[in-house]
């Protein structure tokens, strides 16, 4: 953790004493809403959705298979 000095306006030290904040917390969250997501977690977050998307996928392809059956070949441009 490094340590560094920030400058707050006055209205702002009363606000952060009135409603009892952390401000090394909220500075912390500031940055990170600027930095964006990090590789991990993006890599975590495609994981997540790769799956999710893989189990849609296996679902609709049950689903058709199902109307295949019930329907028969879909019709060819042919």
């Amino acid at each position: 953790m490094e340590r560094k000095n920030i400058t707050i306006r006055e209205d702002q030290a009363t606000w952060i004493d009135a409603t009892d904040r952390n401000l090394s917390q909220l500075v912390q969250a500031a940055i990170d809403d600027e930095m964006g997501p990090s590789d991990d977690e993006l890599a975590a977050a495609y994981q997540a959705n790769a799956e999710d998307a893989a189990e849609t996928a296996a679902a609709w392809a049950a689903a058709s298979a199902e109307a295949t059956e019930q329907l028969g070949e879909p019709p060819t441009d042919s």
